[in-house]
């Protein structure tokens, strides 16, 4: 029995597959992506270096509570920032430079568009991420071995700390986009990231219950890049992710709400 497969469903993945293949081009081929990447990785790597060198030669008292997992996924806080500027560029790119006419003429129907954006960035970022953040903890244990406690994947929590950190830094690229698409404005869009990963959990610290734990790069810090707790009352790893996929989510939506209401 030969089952018929609607013409709308193969028109869908056959301009899925041909958005994606585009997105990929321009994405490589910018400028903006390569310096945005080395930015990503210098600075990760040195901030990696410097947090795990000021963990040397403690006191044993010291070293109480020590957490080598997220001493040496510090630098990823860096990264978190820089490639979430590379998700708002994905987007804000197009309209800086003219090109998003272009685009939505190769590709009329813009949620197509849009979930092809979302799959390339998503994807590549999400391989980086995971990369880098194996990469920083291996380097940063190399480190600490030099004068204070390490750890190992095969130790209880580790590689869910390092795995999901890599995973969370594909999600800011995602929250970075889906802000690109709302703002449609490079130095705006970019504030608006810096504000709510930089600015807002300062602003929320002070307030009784401290809802800044619920900000994406404190749920970062001291949720999904911890083996041991950092702060009380923190939240889990798990509700951490599933808070920020749901942050993704809201600014994806919205963005994809603004891209087929707005004209380019």
């Amino acid at each position: 029995m030969t089952i018929a497969v609607p013409t709308t469903t193969r028109h869908w993945r056959s301009g899925l597959s041909h958005a994606m293949r585009s997105e990929w081009t321009k994405l490589v081929s910018l400028r903006s992506t390569k310096v945005t990447l080395l930015v990503t990785v210098a600075g990760t790597l040195l901030v990696t270096y410097l947090s795990s060198r000021s963990a040397l030669h403690h006191s044993r008292q010291w070293y109480q509570g020590f957490d080598p997992t997220n001493q040496s996924l510090t630098g990823l806080a860096v990264g978190s920032l820089a490639i979430g500027v590379l998700g708002v560029l994905a987007m804000t790119g197009e309209y800086g430079a003219g090109t998003i006419r272009s685009s939505l003429a190769a590709v009329p129907r813009r949620e197509v568009l849009m979930s092809a954006k979302v799959l390339v960035v998503g994807l590549c970022t999400l391989v980086i991420g995971e990369a880098l953040s194996f990469a920083s903890f291996f380097f940063g244990q190399a480190i600490l071995s030099g004068g204070a406690p390490t750890a190992t994947l095969n130790q209880p929590g580790v590689v869910r700390a390092v795995a999901l950190s890599g995973a969370f830094l594909a999600l800011f690229a995602l929250l970075g986009l889906g802000l690109g698409a709302i703002i449609r404005h490079t130095a705006g869009a970019i504030a608006a990231f810096a504000g709510v990963t930089l600015l807002l959990p300062i602003l929320l610290h002070g307030i009784s219950g401290d809802p800044a734990r619920f900000a994406p790069e404190i749920i970062f810090a001291n949720s999904v890049s911890a083996v041991v707790a950092q702060q009380a009352g923190a939240l889990s790893a798990t509700i951490g992710t599933v808070l920020m996929v749901m942050y993704c989510a809201a600014a994806l939506i919205m963005g994809a709400a603004v891209l087929n209401r707005r004209d380019a």
